[in-house]
């Protein structure tokens, strides 16, 4: 019995490293591919990132989002592929 709870402690374990290491990487991946090339029309008050979103995916791009490469340079709403 005690062998068996051992096992099932390490695949427990085993379980939650690669999925906690999983998360990691693919937070690394997304923040390194995001694209300032498709940025358009600047956002405001009354331009966010949900107009910004939806007029992203009409245009056939996958994701959109107010962003800016510099905190001097005012976001724009770029489109990423």
């Amino acid at each position: 019995m005690g062998v068996t709870r051992a096992q099932l402690a390490f695949l427990v374990l085993v379980v939650f490293v690669t999925f906690f290491s999983s998360q990691n990487v693919s937070g690394a991946e997304m923040e390194k591919k995001f694209s300032y090339d498709h940025c358009t029309i600047f956002c405001s008050a009354d331009y966010e990132w949900h107009e910004c979103w939806v007029d992203c995916l009409n245009r056939g791009y996958h994701n959109g989002d107010c962003a800016s490469p510099s905190p001097n340079v005012p976001k724009k709403c770029c489109c990423q592929t």
